[in-house]
């Protein structure tokens, strides 16, 4: 698993906090499809989400699930989707997305430790890394992000009659969200608007 850079200062980054531990690979390596590679691993310190319908301007919509993660919690990067496993002593809970299923991804930098905020269709995750890795979270958000806008521009355009090409407006506005240009709450805004 190539790492994107080191965060401590010393030549060698944390491989515990890097590398995904045997027992986890063992569950994990079935999950992924004939081609897929694990571009880099994340160990958090902890984790949430929330499945259901997202606060949108300030109103608060209604929640469906809201878990904490148990255990150590992972975020994995392959060459094609994006992961969030959760290991415990016994149990194994693994969330996935492909690129065009994340509106956005967010690092937030703390004094202690620091936070990751994935949200995507319906769904919120927030999850802390320590402080100490805070140079790859932060490269891994932005690989994270360039994945989104590769996929949005992929998805950008719609083969129509004759081989023309029409943009997808809500492929536009996802482009607009990834590259900074509109807020996470200003993109639900838009969306609702466009596929009402």
């Amino acid at each position: 698993m190539p790492l994107f850079g080191s965060n401590s200062g010393s030549d060698e980054p944390d491989s515990k906090f890097t590398e995904l531990p045997q027992k986890v690979m063992e569950k994990f390596r079935p999950m992924l499809l004939p081609g897929e590679n694990i571009e880099v691993a994340l160990r958090g310190i902890g984790g949430s989400h929330v499945e259901g319908n997202m606060a949108v301007g300030g109103m608060r919509g209604m929640q469906t699930t809201r878990g904490d993660q148990i255990g150590h919690p992972w975020l994995v990067v392959t060459n094609q989707r994006l992961f969030l496993l959760s290991t415990g002593l016994i149990s194994f809970e693994s969330r996935q997305f492909t690129w065009d299923k994340i509106s956005s991804i967010e690092f937030q930098q703390g004094l202690v430790e620091d936070r990751v905020i994935i949200t995507g269709l319906g769904v919120n995750e927030i999850w802390t890394f320590w402080k100490k890795l805070r140079q790859t979270t932060q490269q891994v958000v932005q690989a994270v992000n360039q994945k989104i806008a590769g996929a949005a521009e992929q998805a950008r355009h719609v083969v129509i009659d004759g081989g023309a090409q029409k943009q997808d407006p809500l492929s536009e506005l996802k482009m607009r969200l990834v590259r900074g240009e509109i807020t996470a709450e200003e993109y639900q805004k838009l969306k609702t608007v466009l596929e009402g």
